[in-house]
């Protein structure tokens, strides 16, 4: 009986140790996918500032492109502003079954302007990450997204983004 008992415990102790395990692997899974993300976004970033693209939808073909290069990405947008800081268009490409989806954020119902993607870069003048959150409107499901500003010699003319798909907090 202690036998089994004895047998039991080390069975419970092993299997924490595997939980344990695998939650410290998904951990740093989680970051070395927000590494990679970040990194492949301010590349990204910097090739839109050294060639900026001539109209929407030359953005949606390289925003599409970017998540063809980097299939662990959800979605990926750019929010254009004219000189003033007003938003002008947001093409934002993500994935769905069957292929991606191509959206305007900039559409009034997403109420762009109020997104913390969007105005924490802004603010910041720097890259940040977002804290988790259902993308209503957007991708339609929970996310974090990185986000930079995009610059000319004129000041902030995009912000570009990469969004990864999390659990529900």
């Amino acid at each position: 009986m202690k036998l089994l008992r004895l047998v039991g415990v080390l069975l419970l102790a092993v299997l924490a140790l595997i939980v344990i395990q695998g939650c410290s692997d998904d951990a740093a899974d989680e970051d070395e996918l927000r590494s990679a993300a970040a990194a492949a976004l301010d590349v990204l970033a910097a090739d839109l500032a050294a060639d900026p693209p001539g109209d929407v939808a030359e953005y949606v073909q390289r925003l599409r492109s970017y998540l063809e290069d980097h299939p662990s990405f959800f979605g990926s947008a750019a929010a254009l502003l004219d000189r003033s800081g007003a938003v002008i268009a947001s093409p934002y490409v993500y994935r769905a079954a069957g292929g991606y989806v191509t959206t305007d954020l900039a559409d009034p119902d997403y109420q762009i302007e109020t997104q913390d993607w969007f105005t924490a870069p802004l603010a910041s003048g720097a890259g940040i990450w977002t804290d988790p959150y259902f993308d209503a409107g957007g991708g339609d499901v929970w996310m974090i997204t990185r986000s930079v500003p995009v610059r000319d010699s004129g000041g902030v003319f995009a912000i570009v983004t990469t969004d990864l798909v999390v659990d529900p907090p």
